[in-house]
């Protein structure tokens, strides 16, 4: 587009390895159209000493890069869709959800499956999610915090702070990292809302560069993804989620058109578990998430059970 020629589109990235990689991602979709990358850290980046929870939530990764956007510093913001709240900021929209990454968990450490675990492993993740699935299956093994980027990571479980760790397969598969891991089965491990994709964020059309950008990302989309992200975010969002919560929700959409969404929510220790699942036209997504989580709640005995 040759409004980019002289002033390059800017795409707005965290500045970690693996946010560099999916904007690297983005950027390589574009085709012709001129493209760089601005690197932000975020908060979410530099608080490593507590759970994202107690360092003020999900939106640490993300409103940076909404305050760069708005600021008109970038044209777009890359996000790892299941680090975006259910709002985001006014004055913004999702222009492109790009096609899903293997959503599935991956075990680090030896062990393939959590049974394989030794009694008393110690296993870091920072996810409420993760924690309260292990301890739920497994709640005879010490969950221990692990922050920071996916090399920090594994450089601690290679340290031997840690027997066993759980990441993303996304992260690993996008970032080529030569580890070896397990993927967790989904029917043990269900995953997080919107967890594989990436989400690209843009300013509402107000002049011909912000148009100009959507014109160029939009192609992006994969509406099978998009589809599935906003059932699980319905849902998310029903719940009033937050990474205080834990919850899982997986939608999948088959050759004709169906939607199937599966959900659970936990006790923050997995004591207590409540999971079900829901299916109807791709096309009613935001109506099958909160439908879910009406049932969800209901088995919970209402929302006192949420963290």
């Amino acid at each position: 587009m040759l409004i980019f020629d002289s002033a390059p589109l800017i795409l707005a990235s965290r500045a970690s390895q693996l946010a560099l990689a999916q904007a690297r991602l983005v950027q390589g979709s574009l085709g012709p159209v001129a493209s760089d990358i601005l690197a932000l850290t975020t908060k979410g980046d530099q608080v490593l000493d507590r759970s994202l929870a107690d360092a003020g939530g999900k939106g640490l990764f993300i409103k940076e890069l909404e305050r760069a956007l708005l600021a008109g510093e970038c044209d777009a913001a890359i996000h790892s869709m299941k680090d975006m709240e259910t709002h985001f900021a006014d004055g913004t929209q999702i222009t492109a959800v790009l096609p899903r990454e293997d959503r599935r968990d991956a075990l680090l450490g030896g062990y393939e499956t959590l049974a394989d675990l030794p009694a008393g492993a110690v296993v870091g993740t920072a996810s409420v999610r993760r924690k309260a699935l292990v301890l739920h299956y497994r709640p005879d093994v010490t969950v221990k915090l692990l922050r920071g980027n996916v090399n920090r990571r594994v450089a601690a479980l290679e340290a031997g702070e840690y027997d066993a760790i759980i990441l993303a397969v996304a992260g690993l598969k996008r970032l080529n990292l030569q580890v070896t891991y397990h993927p967790l089965d989904e029917s043990i491990m269900p995953t997080a809302a919107a967890q594989g994709a990436l989400a690209v964020q843009t300013r509402v059309l107000d002049n011909e560069r912000n148009k100009a950008a959507a014109a160029a990302l939009a192609p992006l989309n994969c509406a099978r993804t998009l589809a599935e992200v906003t059932a699980e975010r319905a849902m998310l969002g029903f719940l009033d989620g937050s990474c205080h919560t834990p919850i899982a929700a997986s939608a999948r959409i088959d050759d004709d058109n169906v939607l199937t969404l599966d959900g659970m929510i936990l006790s923050s220790d997995g004591s207590s578990a409540h999971r079900d699942t829901i299916s109807g036209a791709a096309e009613k997504a935001s109506e099958l998430g909160a439908q879910l989580a009406e049932t969800l709640l209901a088995k919970a005995g209402g929302r006192s059970f949420l963290a």
